[in-house]
C-alpha cells in the first residue's frame, strides 16, 4: 500500500511526495529524491525504502534524524507507521497512508509563495576545542615505572626523566591521533591552508576558522554543483555565512538575480566579500545582479 510524505517548514506544508518508488533518498542537494535545502541537513541524510507492505527509514549517519522525538541510531532501519512524524533539520515530515491524510496537512498551495523570512545570516560555529598533550606533573616522571625499583629511590632520576617525558609525550600523542590531522573537521588550524593547496582551492586567510573548515569539507562535492543555482547558494552560505535567494527569470535568459540580506553591521562579511564570491563562481556567460534587502 502506497503512502505520502508531507514536508512542513515553520508550520507551512512546502512539499507533498507520493511514495511510489522503492528507494527515496533524503538530503540537502538537488540530486536527492527529497531535497531539503538547509545547512543543517546532510548531503545524504537518510533514505526511505518500501519493502512489501512496510516503509522503512534509515539514518545514514551524517546528521541527526528524529522519529517521534527520539533520535534514530545511524544505519539502523526503523519501520514507519501511519502518522509517523520525522524531523530532519528544521523540516517536519509526516508519513501517512493516502486515504488517511490529516486535514491539518492539506494546503491549497503546496508551494507557498516565497517571503523574505528565509534570507538570513548563518551563525558561525565556535572554534574547535583543542586537546594538547598535558605536560608532566609531579616531583618525578611517570617513566620511572618502566625502570627497576632501584631507580625510584633517586630524586635526580625522576626529575631528569621529566625532561624527556615533556619532549616525547606530545610526539606520542600526535602519533596516536594522526588520522585526525588529515580531516578538515579536526586538524589543527594551520593545516587548513595546506589542505586547500592539495585541491587547488583558494581560501581567504581572513575567513573565520569554522568557515574554512566547512569549505574544505564540502569543496569536492560543491565542484559538482559549481555554477548551478544550488551550488551558488551553498557557496555563499559557506564562504560568507549568508543564505541568499537566486532568482532565474524565464523572460531574461542567462541572467541571475541574487537577493541577499544587507551585511551592514556584520563583523566578518561585507558586500565586497559577497560579490567577490559570486563573481568567482557564477558561469562566465551569465549576467547577474545583486540586490540587498
Amino acid at each position: 500500500m502506497s503512502g505520502q510524505l508531507f514536508v512542513q517548514l515553520q508550520g507551512e506544508t512546502v512539499k507533498m511526495l507520493a511514495l511510489d518508488m522503492n528507494l527515496l533518498s533524503i538530503g540537502r542537494t538537488p540530486d536527492n529524491g527529497l531535497a531539503l535545502p538547509h545547512p543543517s541537513v546532510a548531503i545524504r541524510h537518510a533514505e526511505v525504502r518500501r519493502l512489501q507492505d512496510q516503509v522503512i527509514i534509515t539514518d545514514l549517519g551524517a546528521g541527526d534524524t528524529f522519529l517521534s522525538g527520539k533520535r534514530l541510531t545511524p544505519h539502523q532501519p526503523q519501520v514507519l507507521d501511519d502518522g509517523a512524524v520525522l524531523q530532519v533539520g528544521p523540516y517536519v515530515i509526516t508519513y501517512t497512508l493516502v486515504q488517511h491524510v490529516p486535514a491539518s496537512l492539506h494546503s491549497a498551495d503546496p508551494l507557498p509563495p516565497e517571503s523574505l523570512d528565509d534570507l538570513r545570516f548563518v551563525p558561525l560555529q565556535p572554534p574547535r576545542a583543542r586537546y594538547p598533550a598535558l605536560p608532566a606533573e609531579g616531583a618525578a616522571s611517570s617513566y620511572l615505572s618502566y625502570l627497576p625499583a632501584l631507580f625510584t629511590e633517586s630524586d635526580f632520576a625522576g626529575r631528569l626523566l621529566q625532561i624527556f617525558e615533556n619532549v616525547w609525550e606530545p610526539l606520542q600523542h600526535r602519533q596516536d591521533f594522526v588520522d585526525m590531522y588529515f580531516d578538515p573537521a579536526t586538524c589543527p588550524e594551520p593545516f587548513l591552508n595546506w589542505f586547500a593547496e592539495w585541491m587547488g582551492l583558494s581560501v581567504d586567510p581572513h575567513w573565520p576558522e569554522s568557515r574554512r573548515r566547512q569549505w574544505l569539507r564540502e569543496a569536492i562535492n560543491l565542484q559538482r554543483w559549481r555554477g548551478t543555482r544550488y551550488g551558488l547558494m551553498r557557496m555563499l552560505e559557506i564562504c560568507c555565512g549568508v543564505t541568499p535567494r537566486v532568482v532565474e527569470d524565464p523572460h531574461r535568459p542567462y541572467h541571475l538575480l541574487f537577493v541577499l540580506p544587507d551585511p551592514a553591521g556584520e563583523q566578518d562579511v561585507t558586500r565586497e566579500n559577497i560579490e567577490q564570491v559570486i563573481a568567482q563562481h557564477v558561469p562566465a556567460h551569465v549576467m547577474y545582479e545583486v540586490r540587498y534587502v
